[in-house]
């Protein structure tokens, strides 16, 4: 790459040259010749590369999302919710299904082909300019480096972050937030973050800043016992979020009607009560992560950003967050969702029941080798699935199809279960096997349903306009 602005597909190949860890699982090496990188070192490497590109992330006001699941959906709840009201609002979250560019959304739009060619040769040059002795960066930094570059050069006023993986040391953590906010806490990423749900929460609260409001609808005493407790050593008030009747919750929810487009609900807050909130997306769970972007919005809104009730109501209304029960075949129903653990897999399968009438529920799975198969497995098998079809992601980090089979026959004996190696088979046998009345979800990984959607684009049962893909990079 020289020093004229690149194709897309120079910028892509320069980001992608350094180490991908989210798709390979693996280290490899880069300008140092051999790979050196310590994780207690990631904050001190992550500043002193936006120092040299001016600190963009001071630019605008932030709010920090942390979780197990839900980050991702809160992400874009409140993002949609600030847009509604007039505010230029950045949105940077992570994996993304089809295109690097998902990753990076300025005001609802994802960041062009152009604009991320635009942007690399600043970032390049900060990466070569860099103090060798901090150690290797991955993909992760420069992509976040790229987003809070490109937010402060599209002129945002405000960005809504995701944090990647954790917390304490994710590239994300440098920002000075407006507000903090971690989502609900479960098992998933335990080789890095811990083996103990206190150990898990302990590294997401890392996120938590001295005097800022930190927001959670976690809910397990003791992921909430070491939130707290962070909360308290750094003096940032802890506003909790839960269902109805939860007394030690100051923002509340009461679900409503459901059906297959949407659903209602009902929010308590300290200010008054919101009646009849209407949500796009499916699952009480995303009533949870609703509530914790209303609860958001008001924090944002008593820090100063002209957050109104309407452009709360229009922000969740219009919301829309591909791979999350996403419906796009209505006979037989064809149902694509990015659950990857054994609590996301539990909520999924319950939400099915919530807002679709269906005869038989075949589930295509296929997941990740770093995941919990066996807790997957045993959610699965109480989730009264009628056939699974297991299959093998194309990705380096899958678990093998046959794999997935054995844990599920292992936890549901009496659960029918078929092995296709690739998600193209799979999905052709779902497809064939399934009645008009029946539904079809497809799970398992964010990779699997990028997967999947790519595939159903063109497929005949699929919902004209249902799958919208800016573009594919992988």
């Amino acid at each position: 790459m020289s020093d004229v602005t690149p194709s897309y597909g120079e910028a892509l190949a320069w980001l992608y040259s350094f180490s991908d860890t989210e798709r390979t699982g693996k280290f490899t090496g880069k300008f140092t010749g051999k790979f050196s990188r310590d994780r207690e070192d990631n904050i001190a490497r992550i500043r002193a590369l936006l120092a040299l590109l001016d600190d963009p992330q001071r630019a605008y006001g932030v709010t920090h999302i942390a979780g197990t699941k839900g980050k991702g959906s809160t992400a874009a709840l409140l993002a949609s919710i600030v847009r509604a009201a007039g505010v230029s609002t950045g949105l940077y979250t992570q994996p993304d299904l089809h295109t690097f560019r998902e990753r990076i959304q300025l005001d609802g739009r994802v960041i062009s082909e152009a604009e991320v060619a635009r942007l690399v040769p600043a970032v390049r040059a900060a990466t070569e300019a860099l103090d060798p002795t901090l150690g290797s960066l991955i993909t992760y930094d420069v992509a976040t480096a790229l987003a809070f570059l490109a937010f402060r050069e599209a002129g945002m006023r405000h960005a809504v972050v995701e944090v990647g993986l954790g917390g304490r040391l994710d590239a994300t953590n440098v920002v000075d937030p407006m507000a903090t906010a971690i989502t609900s806490i479960s098992y998933d990423h335990m080789e890095v973050l811990g083996h103990t749900l206190t150990e898990i929460a302990r590294e997401k609260a890392g996120i938590i800043k001295p005097g800022v409001p930190i927001l959670t609808s976690a809910r397990a005493p003791e992921a909430l016992e070491a939130i707290a407790r962070s909360a308290a050593e750094r003096g940032a008030p802890l506003v909790r979020i839960g269902p109805e009747g939860a007394t030690d919750c100051v923002y509340t929810y009461t679900p409503g009607a459901a059906s297959s487009e949407g659903q209602w609900f009902n929010v308590h807050t300290p200010s008054g009560d919101y009646a009849d909130l209407e949500l796009a997306l499916l699952g009480e769970h995303q009533i949870e992560n609703a509530t914790l972007a209303v609860a958001l919005a008001e924090t944002l809104r008593d820090a100063g950003l002209p957050l109104d009730e309407e452009a709360i109501r229009r922000g969740l209304r219009e919301t829309r967050w591909p791979a999350r029960l996403q419906v796009v075949g209505r006979a037989p129903w064809i149902v694509v969702d990015a659950a990857h653990n054994a609590d996301s897999f539990a909520r999924l399968l319950a939400a099915l029941r919530r807002h679709f009438a269906f005869e038989r529920l075949i589930l295509v799975i296929g997941v990740l080798a770093d995941k919990d198969l066996p807790g997957i497995a045993e959610a699965v098998a109480a989730g009264a699935v009628d056939l699974a079809i297991a299959t093998t992601v194309a990705n380096p980090r899958a678990q093998p199809a046959a794999a997935i089979a054995a844990a599920l026959r292992e936890a549901a004996p009496a659960l029918e279960t078929r092995v296709y190696a690739g998600s193209a088979a799979a999905l052709t046998e779902a497809l064939r096997e399934a009645g008009p009345r029946d539904l079809i979800c497809v799970a398992g990984s964010v990779y699997f349903a990028g997967e999947a959607l790519r595939w159903l684009a063109s497929r005949p049962e699929t919902i004209p306009g249902a799958i919208e893909i800016a573009g594919v990079d992988h």
